[in-house]
């Protein structure tokens, strides 16, 4: 019998961890474009971002398995640093900024939404997981509160295009990147990434838009300290009519208080102003992406 149990005996470290069930995926299909934008805008370099949707239960007939929807991305910051054949993601501010983003769709759509997994690009067309994102993976699911872990991979090309008329004058020259892409998934499952299909509906949520104050975390710290250097206490609130975006009320002592709501397209989109009745007060001159908070709000107390 002990020869036998020997014969049988696997050492707990050698022990492959086990699988997880085999998950039933859906995914928005506004996924596959924002992947997509961002592969085009990065290439020829890799770029990545989370996974963020969540996992529940659903009964096959048999026994329950997860249903994973996933439902967005973030598209990764100014931190992200993206190589020819590799890419650091999570690292530094990158990573407290996606976890931000998290939380804040988590309050704004009271959706327990997860970091699901992650997807990376491979712009040179190679199209096979490599042994360290199979690594990362198991690592990442060993820290995620996600029961499933999902890697995906955007395989692109690149090609240089050039179109030049002479027929004219002056000579017409354009030069652009013409960036072709497919999306793989993949599920983590003991010590293999397998493919995994997944199924594009708009019958799962959709996430709004992130406010810049979100996604662009350096410029609302610029924002607050021209702000303050100016004597305006700022409290911020919630926006009006359902809108998504961020509002803040300024007042500096002994002036009035302004309302400013910010769309979250901002800069490129003006702010819109209030005064502490709730009316609108209309901007003085043009709006420009390199004007400040503080140069309207200025302009508004008048």
């Amino acid at each position: 019998m002990a020869a036998l149990l020997r014969r049988f005996y696997v050492p707990r470290e050698l022990a492959p961890p086990p699988a997880p069930p085999r998950a039933t995926v859906l995914a928005r299909p506004e996924l596959l474009s924002t992947i997509a934008d961002v592969a085009a805008a990065a290439a020829p370099l890799e770029t990545a971002g989370p996974l963020l949707g969540r996992v529940q239960q659903s009964w096959d007939g048999k026994k329950l398995a997860p249903l994973v929807s996933i439902l967005g991305t973030v598209p990764p910051g100014p931190a992200l640093y993206g190589r020819y054949a590799s890419v650091s993601l999570g690292e530094g501010s990158d990573g407290e900024r996606a976890a931000s983003a998290l939380r804040w769709l988590r309050e704004t759509t009271g959706l327990e939404l997860v970091h699901l997994g992650d997807w990376h690009a491979h712009p040179g067309g190679y199209c096979e997981l490599s042994a360290g994102d199979l690594k990362t993976a198991q690592e990442l699911q060993a820290m995620s509160e996600s029961s499933v872990w999902i890697a995906a991979v955007a395989v692109s090309s690149c090609e240089p295009r050039e179109e030049i008329d002479a027929s004219s004058q002056p000579v017409h020259y354009q030069h652009d990147l013409y960036v072709t892409a497919e999306l793989r998934f993949y599920q983590v499952r003991a010590r293999t990434l397998e493919p995994l299909p997944v199924t594009f509906t708009s019958a799962i949520p959709l996430l709004p838009p992130l406010p810049w104050h979100v996604s662009d975390p350096v410029r609302f710290a610029g924002e607050c300290r021209l702000l303050d250097a100016a004597g305006f206490k700022t409290e911020i609130e919630a926006p009006r009519d359902g809108r998504i975006g961020l509002m803040l009320r300024l007042r500096r002592d002994g002036g009035r208080a302004i309302v400013v709501y910010t769309a979250p397209n901002y800069p490129h989109k003006a702010p819109e102003l209030f005064n502490e009745r709730g009316l609108r007060l209309a901007l003085r001159g043009e709006w420009s992406p390199n004007l400040f908070l503080v140069d309207v709000v200025k302009e508004g107390e008048r």
